[in-house]
């Protein structure tokens, strides 16, 4: 049995937020999101449910905040200066990201259906918020005219992203090493000329 810290010692700030981070990105490892509950992320962590609640009010927000955080650390947004380096450079982070354990776990978690409208609202706020992100490098292709100015950017990470969660959630082989590179070949011709009608 794992030896956990004793919730009755005062735990805040950086080191309150750090704790549960780590613990509730344990729990969607060990248990999957649709499992994680307050009350484990707590005891896990050391600190009462008080604390939680306190500071992220929800389930739902205390989900996203440690996914977005995992996630941003992990797999974190390049600014090469070229649009063709920066997509390959999210792709293969992300592929080795989905490859490890805890990418595995939480793809998987965040691909599952769920009846719990708070995971389900959690669901969507974290992958809006990473696509979000992953959209500015597009933006900023456009911004330096490498980029055709009615490129939709969602479009493109959903694609590039897209392709390495269905190797993870359905397809279950490694990702092959070269994807990044075929995929973002792929794809650039379509973002980098205008078509003609």
């Amino acid at each position: 049995m794992v030896d956990r810290p004793k919730p009755d010692r005062q735990v805040r700030g950086a080191k309150l937020r750090a704790l549960v981070l780590d613990a509730t990105i344990a729990r969607i490892e060990e248990v999957g999101i649709d499992s994680v509950r307050i009350a484990d992320i707590a005891e896990a962590a050391g600190v009462h449910e008080t604390s939680l609640y306190r500071r992220w009010k929800t389930l739902s927000r205390l989900l996203v905040d440690a996914l977005v955080s995992r996630t941003a650390a992990e797999i974190p947004i390049p600014d090469t200066g070229s649009v063709e380096s920066d997509l390959e450079t999210f792709t293969a982070d992300l592929a080795r990201f989905a490859q490890t354990r805890a990418g595995t776990a939480m793809i998987r978690s965040t691909v599952v259906s769920d009846t719990d409208p708070e995971v389900e609202a959690a669901r969507r706020e974290f992958w809006l918020q990473r696509l979000s992100a992953a959209e500015e490098i597009i933006k900023r292709g456009i911004t330096r005219g490498e980029v055709a100015a009615d490129t939709d950017a969602q479009l493109v990470v959903l694609t590039l992203g897209g392709l390495v969660h269905l190797y993870v959630s359905h397809i279950g082989d490694p990702i092959p090493a070269d994807l990044p590179q075929r995929v973002v070949r792929l794809v650039l011709p379509g973002i980098t000329q205008k078509w003609s009608a």
